[in-house]
């Protein structure tokens, strides 16, 4: 398993965070990691997700829920498939007037022979993880 714990400061109310990042289905546009993401369930605050991502050259398949508390957090959970256990979170935190500190943290659970190479794999995932964060904040700040 692999912790992460990345921050980036964004020119947004947490509103308009939260709002790209809970339109889940339309990550793929604007993702270098999700290639696919189609809705299987609506429950309540909860959506789950059935996704095809890639990294690495590695296509992964799962099954994600993610729970809503709106303009605050989105809680992530892999609940079947590839990195099944991994349990992630996007953190909204209002700072100055109009912007925002958005926190990505969690456990990434590391399929097969990543296990044994966790140090070098979670520069990795960090990197990856970093360049997605880059990317949200570049189309929050130029709408």
């Amino acid at each position: 398993m692999v912790a992460i714990n990345l921050t980036e400061t964004i020119k947004a109310p947490p509103e308009k965070v939260f709002s790209l990042l809970n339109d889940f289905e339309k990550a793929p546009q604007h993702s270098n990691y999700w290639k696919s993401v189609k809705v299987v369930k609506r429950e309540g605050n909860s959506v789950t997700y059935d996704t095809m991502s890639e990294a690495e050259g590695r296509k992964m398949n799962s099954t994600t829920k993610v729970t809503a508390q709106p303009s605050r957090r989105l809680d992530a959970e892999t609940v079947d498939g590839d990195g099944k256990g991994t349990k992630m979170s996007f953190v909204l935190d209002p700072v100055e007037p109009g912007a925002t500190k958005l926190t990505l943290q969690g456990d990434i659970v590391l399929p097969g022979f990543a296990k044994l190479l966790g140090g070098i794999v979670k520069g990795k995932i960090e990197s990856g993880m970093s360049k997605e964060l880059e990317i949200i904040k570049r189309n929050l700040e130029q709408t």
